[in-house]
């Protein structure tokens, strides 16, 4: 079985000094950094020159303008857009009983109340498929699954 380490009973290295640096080392720092800085004239452009002379609010405001100029003069030049063909407008070619009389024998699932909302907007349209008698109707009404509310 192996002793257990302790850091304790082992004695430390000793380790070589570091050199202490030039005397001023550290107040002569800051100046060489900037001194190796590119100065602001060399870095910009002479054409944009003037637009850093104006205060910074005005090259907001300015920058703002070009930028809107910009969206409002893409849309007006995009022009106006072509109407595209609607299904709805072929769909008004078709008469109201062939359309009510392919829903009702296809698979799509029209419920009652689709076809109540579409009869309750246009009422005219009723008349040429529905000839229901009052007996009828209150006897499809009287099936009708209702629910009786319980108030507390």
């Amino acid at each position: 079985m192996q002793t257990p380490f302790k850091l304790d009973q082992h004695p430390r290295r000793p380790r070589a000094l570091l050199s202490e640096p030039p005397a001023g080392y550290f107040d002569q720092l800051p100046t060489r950094v900037m001194a190796r800085l590119p100065r602001p004239e060399e870095a910009d452009a002479p054409g944009w020159a003037w637009l850093l002379q104006l205060p910074a609010a005005l090259r907001t405001s300015l920058a703002a303008t070009v930028l809107l100029g910009g969206f409002a003069a893409s849309f007006w030049l995009s022009g106006p857009t072509q109407p595209q063909p609607v299904a709805a407008v072929s769909l008004d070619a078709v008469p109201k009983t062939e359309l009510v009389s392919y829903l009702l024998t296809s698979g799509a699932r029209v419920e009652s109340t689709d076809l109540a909302l579409l009869a309750a907007a246009h009422p005219e349209m009723a008349q040429g498929f529905l000839h229901a008698s009052d007996d009828e109707l209150s006897e499809v009404l009287a099936d009708q699954p209702s629910e009786d509310a319980v108030y507390f």
